[in-house]
């Protein structure tokens, strides 16, 4: 089956549409990268660029992860305390750009009448300034930040709240992913996936998607040849 005959057949089976946030609608991945840096660089310790793509972007290792990988006597909640103000600056300053065929993407699911909700490791707060910055928060029907989940991607919570607040069940959503951890958390909530590689998760392994492509060019186009439009 073709790119493009799988996606059709998701859109025809879906009612809605659940967005990963980060590296997917905004760029955002290099300022948590630069807010965590800053931090373990008060504590001694740097971190790698590369392997943070993989670590903490891709498989959701986290500050735990880096602790555990280099035996650092750091305790992972405060880092994240002293990480969060931080990267919240970038957020409401208005640093951090989306991509611009992401707000096509957006909008051609909009205006095709899906039912449009956020999936995010972030938080509401950061979330909702960024889109509110960036005029596109009045598409969306709800934004599932990391506010009040116990457990992150890739356990399926952040998508089980987000599939409740589409108003349809899990087999009626898909989600838009780039990440290991977001494929896991999504298709264990009873969701299909598609995947888009980015400049930052190119060549990872991210198979287990219902369905990848090379990008967000490539997505746009495809739905253009599906009969959505922007």
């Amino acid at each position: 089956m073709s790119k493009l005959q799988l996606l059709k057949s998701i859109l025809e089976d879906s009612r809605a549409v659940i967005f990963d946030f980060d590296n997917v609608i905004v760029d955002s991945e290099p300022y948590h990268y630069r807010a965590y840096a800053t931090v373990f660089a008060s504590h001694g310790h740097r971190l790698d660029r590369d392997e943070y793509w993989v670590e903490w972007t891709s498989r959701g290792g986290g500050a735990e992860g880096e602790i555990s990988r280099y035996g650092l006597d750091l305790d992972p909640i405060q880092i994240r305390k002293e990480k969060d103000p931080i990267y919240s600056r970038f957020c409401r300053g208005g640093k951090i750009p989306a991509f611009p065929l992401a707000l096509k993407i957006i909008r051609s699911f909009h205006r095709a009448g899906f039912s449009l909700v956020i999936a995010s490791g972030s938080y509401q707060r950061d979330i909702r300034a960024i889109i509110s910055s960036l005029g596109i928060e009045s598409y969306f029907k709800a934004v599932i930040g990391k506010d009040g989940i116990e457990k992150t991607k890739p356990h399926p919570e952040t998508y089980l709240r987000a599939v409740a607040r589409t108003g349809f069940k899990a087999h009626q959503c898909f989600a838009i992913e780039d990440a290991e951890k977001g494929i896991s958390s999504a298709q264990a909530a009873g969701l299909k996936v598609i995947v888009i590689e980015t400049g930052i998760t190119r060549g990872f392994k991210l198979e287990r998607a219902d369905l990848r492509l090379s990008g967000q060019e490539e997505l746009y186009l495809l739905l253009q040849e599906a009969g959505l439009r922007p």
